[in-house]
């Protein structure tokens, strides 16, 4: 019986794994790769092909907003139906198009339908669905957008050479519905209770717990901002590493250091979500995203003053861990300092206002590097954001305790 428990969890983790390697791997980690080839045939600039992501990301934000509203225990299979069709359909749709204005509309749709069925459903799940484990499995199914975007991009690379952009986007729609799959036929309910079931591990019901519940329905305001202000800053900060090429460029350093530095980047990018999960686990939320915290300001402090290649690869391994900071310790802290009974609405807003920041940032760094002639400037603000972000932290779940 225990196994067979066991293997219900796992499929439905797998579920929400390919749920995100759908939604984020595949629509945001892969699109780049389309830019170039898309711009060359249209006659028209990339940054105009660019576009696209950019409304599909914010599209993506905005719908999570809806999911909670939206998403119910009677409706979540056919949504979850209608979203793989939405995405995977406007996926294939674009390999027909030939007018920019129209992948912006059809980016607009895969961005409604992978908001839907994006984080704010799958922490959602995972939160019904294990006790234990908890962060494990919600650093997991994180890491999957990474994976998924790592393991495809050289094989969508290689499609687009051989046959062309267009293919390349029906190859992508085939593997979305496939990762979708998993979600529909193993997740029998979006909380065990519906369905007489129960989660992996046993709640903990105290007096403390139960005064909770019973206040459920109020969210302390200042303590909301401040956890708002904490995904905006880690977010952000996942914006500098895509300008480390310029960063060593501008230190007199060969590309190949730029290169590798992003490299080191992506690699822990991934791993850092699964070890925060385990850490959170073991050590407790606080402790763990402090500690990361620090990781990625010892980084941003080594590329600002020590300028020295090794250094600059360690420093580009620390900063990786900021994606795990912008994903899995905002949906923890948001469901340990509002608890579960309020993350439905305050995780969606932290979310979307992660997610706004993170395109803000990009264009900010670009332009302050423009008007300043150096990055120097840039890292000194990432620097003081993330002793914010330290000290909402320690602050936040000060008060929870409170």
């Amino acid at each position: 019986m225990i196994q067979k428990f066991s293997f219900r969890y796992i499929l439905i983790l797998l579920g929400m794994c390919g749920l995100l390697g759908t939604n984020v791997g595949l629509c945001t980690n892969v699109a780049g790769l389309f830019f170039t080839p898309i711009a060359e045939d249209y006659g028209i600039l990339t940054g105009s092909v660019s576009l696209t992501l950019t409304i599909c990301n914010l599209v993506f934000a905005v719908a999570g907003l809806l999911a909670p509203k939206v998403i119910k225990e009677t409706s979540f299979r056919t949504i979850l139906i209608a979203a793989t069709v939405l995405v995977a359909g406007s996926t294939a749709l674009m390999s027909m198009c030939n007018n920019i204005v129209l992948l912006y509309i059809l980016n607009a749709i895969r961005g409604f339908a992978g908001g839907l069925t994006g984080f704010v459903l799958v922490t959602t799940v995972i939160n019904s669905w294990f006790v234990d484990f908890n962060g494990l499995a919600t650093s997991i199914a994180m890491s999957f957008s990474g994976i998924a975007g790592a393991v495809f991009s050289p094989i969508v690379s290689g499609i687009i050479q051989a046959n062309g952009w267009r293919t390349g986007y029906l190859f992508i729609a085939l593997v979305m519905v496939i990762f979708n799959l998993p979600s529909i036929l193993f997740l029998p309910s979006l909380k065990p209770e519906t369905k007489g079931m129960k989660p992996l591990g046993e709640r903990k019901v105290t007096a403390g717990t139960s005064a909770s519940a019973a206040g459920s329905g109020s969210v302390n305001g200042l303590l909301f901002a401040m956890v708002i202000v904490f995904a905006i800053i880690c977010c952000g900060s996942t914006s500098l590493p895509q300008f480390f090429p310029g960063i060593s460029g501008s230190y007199g350093m060969a590309a190949s250091v730029g290169a590798g530095m992003l490299s080191v980047c992506m690699i822990t990018n991934t791993a850092s979500k699964i070890v925060l999960g385990a850490m959170i686990d073991k050590f407790g939320s606080r402790i763990s995203i402090l500690s990361y915290i620090v990781a990625v300001i010892f980084g941003i402090a080594s590329i600002l003053l020590i300028r020295a290649p090794f250094m600059m690869f360690v420093a580009a391994g620390c900063m990786g861990l900021a994606y795990a900071l912008g994903t899995v310790a905002i949906a923890m802290m948001a469901k340990d300092v509002f608890g579960a009974e309020n993350y439905s609405r305050t995780y969606p807003v932290c979310s979307m206002a992660g997610s706004i920041a993170n395109a803000l940032f990009s264009m900010a760094v670009g332009y302050m590097y423009d008007f300043t002639g150096s990055h120097s400037l840039t890292l000194i603000l990432f620097l003081a954001l993330l002793a914010i972000a330290f000290f909402i932290t320690v602050a936040a779940y000060s008060r929870k305790k409170a």
